[in-house]
């Protein structure tokens, strides 16, 4: 097996791995794992047009551009039905999404699961099998698998740290692991922010959602 994953290595480090594995025929992954590795372009999944999007300023509201501030992110993650995971900053389990900082059709059309080809525009990594990874890595114990996810890990990591240039992002989910005898047992999202943190951030959602349907609803009944 391989060492616990090391931040420092990346992603593309971690797939040259999980190839040179792949190709020594050792340990070989099954063939809906396997087309990742065949594939040279692969990048974990990530979807580097909404990427580009989201960190426009031009699909930046206008008093967020007049005032010279940055949109306040959310990278939140979860695993479909499927066992897919997706990345999304304005879809997930925790809702914590600053929809006012952004025009308001972009983020409408980023809520939505498949705006553009079966994708939302909100989804920014889309990992397939991603369950199934998991599960060759911590019941089959293959060294190939561990390498790919350690690659799929890294590469979250990094798209949190560009965006930390390019957005204020307030927090966002961490691929972790857990390790018995050297061994992975468990591959988690968690949150690089404290549950305190959190749970402000899902409460003044909730606050702020409140206060703009009473807003909207004052606009539409006149006052008597």
């Amino acid at each position: 097996m391989l060492e616990p994953f090391d931040p420092s290595i990346s992603s593309s480090g971690y797939l040259a791995l999980a190839r040179k594995r792949h190709q020594t025929g050792t340990s070989r992954l099954s063939e809906d794992l396997a087309w990742m590795l065949d594939d040279e372009a692969y990048n974990c999944g990530l979807n580097k047009e909404h990427v580009d999007m989201l960190t426009d300023p031009a699909n930046w509201s206008a008093t967020l551009r007049d005032e010279n501030r940055k949109p306040r992110v959310f990278l939140d993650a979860r695993i479909n039905q499927r066992g897919y995971a997706e990345i999304n900053w304005a879809r997930g389990d925790l809702e914590i999404l600053y929809d006012e900082d952004f025009l308001a059709n972009y983020a409408a059309t980023a809520r939505s699961p498949n705006a553009v080809s079966g994708r939302g525009l909100g989804e920014l990594m889309w990992w397939r099998r991603y369950e199934l990874l998991v599960s060759n890595v911590t019941i089959n114990r293959s060294p190939t698998a561990q390498a790919l996810l350690y690659a799929h890990g890294a590469r979250l990591n990094e798209l949190t740290s560009f965006l930390a240039s390019r957005v204020n992002l307030v927090g966002a989910m961490a691929l972790t692991f857990t390790y018995r005898a050297g061994a992975i047992v468990t591959a988690d999202f968690v949150p690089t922010i404290s549950f305190d943190q959190l749970h402000d951030f899902v409460q003044e959602r909730g606050q702020r959602k409140v206060v703009r349907m009473r807003e909207a609803v004052e606009r539409i009944v006149p006052k008597e």
